[in-house]
């Protein structure tokens, strides 16, 4: 139902914006290409403008957004939508100048200048236009060369400068805007909405949490010859919710540190005395977070994700992991055997010395119950299962798959190696639970 209630508000907006252009602008719809193009320069501007702020709307981390399509997902979302943002965006001061130019019979460069010194603020949107473009090469440069998240990061601030610049121009000289009072003030509402809620959630939240749980490192333990656990400790933290399998967005105010944020998974039951996340090292920042000092005060944005028991209906599960993907798995798998439920844990590595928790799993199936299962990819002598999670496993291992409930966690391209499997296996889709953290 939520679902339905987001897809009708979002689709419902969509429907106010082309009516009151259509009222407007399409009045001058005509076989004139001059005005055709003016008509549906101004309908660029608006589709731009909107989709823009779904672009916040949708990665502003708002929990009640979050809660019903998962981080991930939205991520996805804010990358397609991103995209076709872009291209109306461009459209428009194409199809604007070449019009009026085409109206005015003057050349397009003077029509251009015309915009830019006599109508109000567009040198502004100008501006705006440019920051968009240097965002969007950027951010595809970053993605393709694979350049650390503080690059992308730094470029997406410029993106709230582009907002600001181009905001101005629309309610000055916006004409389907100047056109109707309702309209005009909808319009203003629309931002005020989106950017309110993505201050409050973005921003302000994270900096209350940090005051009013004052979460700390109290220990730092190595697990692996790679991965190291830290144990976060802090005021009221039976007052903090969080859920097995949720992640949060941690930055360390400490140095090489403070400056940096990433998403870390939730990698023991929260019983309100302290947290712990686990992280591989994978890069120059998890490379020295063993470094971190007993002490450090942490700024924890969160917790996210829908990789939770809470939408779990089924008294069987059946958990997949892969490598430090581990880390959500453990905390649900200990939380799902204390509840009585039948789980049947596989959990894939190269080799035996990368396995992450392996004692404590161990004792969670003797305590509670529950079957975990290693295996082996590139260890010749393992005495185990060796190989992959393929569908001869899956049947052999867990035989009753179709009835259970799968969860799924590790790395990309063993993720979707497995999805693919799932599928073969004919699992319906509803069954099978996964995020990936592509953000």
């Amino acid at each position: 139902m939520k679902k339905i209630f987001w897809h009708t508000l979002l689709w419902l907006n969509w429907g106010i914006i082309f009516w009151f252009w259509w009222t407007n602008s399409g009045k001058l719809i005509s076989p004139n290409l001059a005005d055709m193009a003016i008509v549906f320069g101004r309908l660029a501007g608006l589709v731009a403008a909107y989709m823009i702020l779904l672009q916040f709307f949708f990665m502003g981390r708002l929990p009640f957004l979050e809660r019903v399509f998962g981080l991930d997902k939205l991520a996805k979302i804010h990358k397609k939508n991103g995209k076709w943002g872009f291209y109306f965006l461009i459209l428009h001061p194409i199809l604007l100048v070449w019009g009026y130019s085409r109206l005015a019979k003057i050349s397009l460069v003077d029509q251009f200048l015309d915009f830019f010194f006599n109508y109000p603020h567009v040198y502004l949107a100008v501006i705006g236009l440019i920051l968009f473009i240097i965002v969007v090469i950027s951010s595809i440069k970053i993605s393709r060369s694979r350049l650390r998240y503080e690059w992308w990061y730094f470029v997406h601030l410029i993106a709230y400068l582009a907002v600001f610049t181009s905001f101005w121009h629309q309610i000055r000289v916006g004409t389907d805007l100047l056109s109707s009072q309702i309209f005009y003030w909808y319009w203003i509402w629309l931002y005020l909405f989106v950017f309110a809620n993505h201050l409050i959630f973005r921003f302000v939240r994270p900096i209350y949490n940090f005051f009013r749980h004052q979460f700390y490192v109290i220990d730092v333990v190595r697990e692996t010859y790679q991965a190291v656990s830290i144990y976060i400790g802090g005021k009221n933290l039976d007052r903090f919710q969080i859920h097995p399998g949720q992640f949060m967005i941690f930055r360390f105010l400490a140095k090489k540190f403070w400056w940096q944020a990433h998403p870390f998974s939730l990698s023991i039951l929260p019983e309100g005395k302290q947290l712990r996340i686990t992280v591989k090292a994978l890069g120059d920042f998890t490379a020295q977070i063993s470094d971190l000092k007993i002490g450090t005060r942490i700024l924890i944005d969160g917790p996210y994700g829908v990789f939770t028991d809470l939408f779990c209906v089924s008294p069987k599960v059946l958990l997949l992991a892969g490598g430090i993907g581990i880390t959500p798995i453990r905390s649900l798998f200990e939380q799902m055997v204390k509840k009585g439920r039948d789980v049947s844990l596989l959990y894939l590595n190269k080799t035996q010395k990368d396995i992450v928790f392996k004692d404590e799993l161990e004792i969670i199936a003797q305590h509670y119950g529950g079957r975990v299962k290693h295996i082996i990819s590139e260890e010749p002598d393992f005495s185990g299962e060796k190989g992959r999670i393929d569908q001869e496993k899956i049947q052999r291992l867990a035989p009753d798959y179709l009835s259970r409930e799968i969860y799924l966690c590790g790395p990309i391209p063993m993720m979707d190696a497995t999805l693919k499997i799932l599928q073969e296996l004919g699992i319906p889709r509803r069954q099978i639970r996964y995020e990936k953290f592509e953000l």
